[in-house]
């Protein structure tokens, strides 16, 4: 895509990529990037023309911030230059690196940062919404949040945001990116064809699920409930380890809720500890958060998700 522009919104932004389509991002015509929403350069550029950073406490061999500024390498794929909240650019190592390689990771940990130096709080889930009101599903790697998303779509629910969950000062959920990432099991759980659809990266058997392919919501919605989400298992010793329960004690929820934060090495080493604090705060004040526990298997899970009222729940089960 050399030489081409591409214009997009995502986060209540307006994106502006140059060399480098996005199929993930929802498109925008140029009229629309002359409203009052803030502009988001996303260009290629040498890295050598980067000015050195001192060296941070919160720096790696392959990741340097300061104030405004973050750095990444991604070993054998690109480098990528975070600054002010209005600029990612990117550098692709070698030929062999596909633009679909340098979108997966621009999409995760540069768009993450800069958010972060935007002062959002950024969760790391996925956001649904539906009747107006959204909910955030959040978990370890491999916890099934790809996968529960995708079932609650085929029951009404619309996605609002995948992997990076922005929430406002005010408590609304922010239509981020897009799209379902599903390993090859599951998508063909769901009857996907995974032939069809495109894999995250070269020789990775987890695929997009994108565009007409996802019911998304376009527009910002209150946060009305957060989920913690673990694998249950039906013979286990307690008979209510299979029910929503809700965090009541303060402190078990403060901690839960910081350990979900997007990149908190990325928060720490950009400066953003205090107003990162703060939305946390605001945020477990406002909104329930429960673990939620998932059924094992895609069939038992989707006749289980059919009987919970997910926008409800957290509200009325403690533990």
């Amino acid at each position: 895509m050399n030489g081409s522009q591409a214009h997009y919104r995502a986060f209540e932004l307006n994106w502006h990529s140059y060399g480098l389509a996005i199929p993930e991002l929802p498109s925008c015509s140029v009229d629309a990037l002359a409203g009052a929403d803030p502009l988001i350069a996303i260009e290629p550029e040498e890295p050598n023309c980067w000015p050195e950073l001192e060296p941070g406490p919160h720096d790696t061999p392959f990741l340097q911030m300061a104030r405004g500024d973050l750095r990444l390498t991604v070993d054998d794929i690109g480098c990528f230059r975070i600054t002010g909240g209005k600029r990612i650019a990117w550098h692709r190592l070698h030929s062999g690196v596909s633009d679909q390689d340098i979108s997966t990771f621009l999409l995760g940990s540069a768009v993450g940062a800069l958010l972060i130096q935007r002062g959002i709080f950024v969760l790391h889930g996925n956001a649904l919404e539906k009747d107006g009101k959204a909910i955030v599903c959040m978990g370890h790697s491999g916890a099934g949040k790809s996968t529960l998303a995708y079932a609650l779509m085929q029951q009404g629910w619309r996605l609002l945001a995948d992997d990076l969950v922005a929430v406002s000062p005010d408590g609304l959920v922010l239509p981020g990116i897009p799209r379902i990432k599903l390993w090859h099991d599951a998508a063909k759980a769901f009857g996907l064809d995974p032939d069809r659809l495109p894999p995250i990266r070269q020789g990775m058997h987890k695929y997009l699920l994108m565009g007409d392919a996802l019911q998304r919501a376009p527009q910002s919605a209150p946060l009305q409930a957060m989920y913690l989400i673990h694998q249950h298992r039906p013979d286990a010793a307690d008979p209510d380890a299979g029910q929503i329960s809700r965090i009541t004690s303060q402190k078990t929820a403060a901690l839960r809720l910081r350990n979900q934060a997007f990149r908190p090495r990325f928060v720490r080493g950009l400066g953003q500890e205090g107003p990162n604090f703060m939305a946390l705060a605001m945020l477990q004040q406002r909104v329930p958060l429960a673990t939620l526990p998932l059924p094992q298997g895609i069939t038992a899970m989707q006749s289980w998700l059919q009987e919970q009222d997910l926008l409800m729940a957290a509200e009325l089960v403690t533990v």
